[in-house]
């Protein structure tokens, strides 16, 4: 597994501060749902973090509670 630069990471935020609430309430519902927006929206994000992605995604989760 590759280790997400600060850009990388930034990019992931950014994109997800731009959605509305309900869609980010979705996107960071469940495990999944994340993973599949992160799939769809920054594949190459994906594939680098895809074997901790429980780990990010509770960080992100975290962060936007």
């Amino acid at each position: 597994m590759g280790k997400m630069t600060d850009e990388e990471k930034q990019k992931v935020m950014d994109m997800l501060e731009e959605l509305e609430r309900e869609e980010l309430n979705k996107v960071l519902g469940s495990q999944r749902s994340f993973s599949d927006w992160l799939r769809d929206s920054l594949y190459s994000i994906y594939c680098k973090v895809r074997d901790a992605l429980e780990r990010l995604w509770t960080s992100i989760r975290n962060f936007f509670s």
